[in-house]
């Protein structure tokens, strides 16, 4: 008996430590694997560390160079045509993705060379899908700091293939559509009701802007949206955001698939990321178009209320959203996910207005000071401040065909 209790303490051990080493080798590929730039500045501080707010930057390249899921000939210089801003509060209770528009007109700030060579000069009316041509993720970064006032010590860029490889990692997203969908351009083709997107679906799905709403660059933002929320909504609760497995694999395949701020040459910092995501209410995440319109020559400029926006971001308070005012490619379902799950006082309010009073839709708490610490609490909302378009989690909305 103590031979064969011998044998199989031995047996265990060789599994232990066979595993640890497969694990350990795995882990150290996964690190090496991070394609990485630097942004300029001083580190922050380890993420461990910082128990505070944060933002990181998402670039979306058009480059082909190298991406094997898109073949239509084109050669130009890469384009930042998807630039996303998140900003999560300090108490990590509440969540913004600020998306702005690719041809949004705007002053850039000088920019470092990436290749070591003569700084980019400050330049006025310049479109902002021209930042990552101009210095890279960096420059980017410090034209998104310029225009929102926040800063950005984290930053990744990502292509078609990634977008692909991503979207699969995640085992597709349920998108509600409120009609057919046809787009010739970007192939994407799809029948009214709600489909399983994911992998080459995605990418073409994301890219599309000619098969929804107007046709605009804005309307993309906003369908674009649509599938943010349904991410989300998939990631908490199938509970892949608490899940270090899951995360691990999604890890893996993000390393191979973007280059990321030396900032985030980190495993743990990208999962401790992500498991933050996990408790934040569906209905304090909300997704906002930066405030933009038109200048009439095919491209918009900042509107005034853009700077009173991202000063609420910026100070962790809530943006009051009218509830169908999703954007011109999203309209709101009226069915939202089980408010009660975040706020059970919300059972008895209607399904896109959780306090049917003055306070916002997003914020439920701000019917009862009392209900929170009044110190830690965003003030009463006001009325929802006109122009701003998006959304927030917790409400479902379907993305609408083009209608022009």
């Amino acid at each position: 008996m103590r031979r064969i209790v011998g044998l199989v303490a031995l047996g265990l051990t060789v599994v232990l430590v066979s595993t640890v080493g497969v694990l350990g080798v795995s882990f150290l590929q996964l690190q090496g694997d991070i394609e990485t730039v630097d942004l300029g500045g001083d580190p922050p501080p380890a993420f461990a560390e910082q128990q505070g707010g944060f933002n990181i930057l998402l670039v979306g390249s058009d480059s082909r160079e190298g991406q094997g899921s898109v073949d239509d000939g084109y050669t130009g210089g890469a384009l930042n045509d998807v630039t996303m801003l998140l900003h999560v509060s300090e108490d990590h209770q509440r969540a913004t993705v600020v998306s702005f528009p690719r041809d949004l007109l705007i002053d850039f700030p000088a920019c470092a060379n990436p290749e070591g060579g003569a700084d980019a000069p400050a330049a006025r009316g310049q479109q902002l899908n021209t930042a990552l041509g101009r210095g890279g993720l960096a420059c980017v970064a410090t034209v998104v700091e310029s225009i929102s006032g926040l800063d950005i010590p984290y930053a990744a860029v990502i292509g078609f293939d990634g977008v692909v490889n991503m979207s699969s990692a995640v085992g597709g997203v349920p998108v509600c559509f409120a009609g057919d969908i046809e787009d010739p351009y970007t192939g994407f083709s799809i029948t009214e009701g709600t489909h399983e997107i994911g992998g080459a679906q995605a990418l073409a799905f994301l890219r599309m802007r000619h098969g929804v709403g107007d046709g605009s660059d804005l309307s993309r933002i906003s369908s674009q949206q649509v599938f943010l929320s349904a991410l989300i909504r998939k990631l908490q609760s199938d509970a892949v955001l608490t899940d270090l497995g899951r995360l691990y694999s999604i890890a893996q395949v993000a390393t191979s698939s973007m280059t990321m701020s030396s900032s985030l040459n980190d495993i743990g910092t990208m999962v401790s990321m992500a498991r933050v995501l996990a408790d934040i209410p569906l209905d304090t995440m909300q997704f906002i178009q930066y405030p933009s319109a038109s200048n009439g020559t095919g491209r918009v400029v900042p509107t005034a209320v853009a700077d009173e926006v991202m000063a609420l971001i910026a100070a962790d308070q809530p943006v009051t959203l009218d509830p169908n005012a999703t954007g011109q490619g999203a309209e709101a379902t009226g069915t939202p996910t089980d408010p009660a799950a975040t706020d059970p006082a919300a059972t008895s309010a209607p399904p896109t207005d959780p306090a049917p009073t003055s306070a916002a839709p997003t914020d439920p708490a701000a019917t009862d000071p009392a209900a929170t610490d009044p110190a830690a609490s965003p003030p009463a909302s006001e009325a929802p401040i006109e122009g701003v378009q998006g959304t927030d989690a917790s409400q479902e909305t379907c993305v609408v065909p083009y209608q022009f």
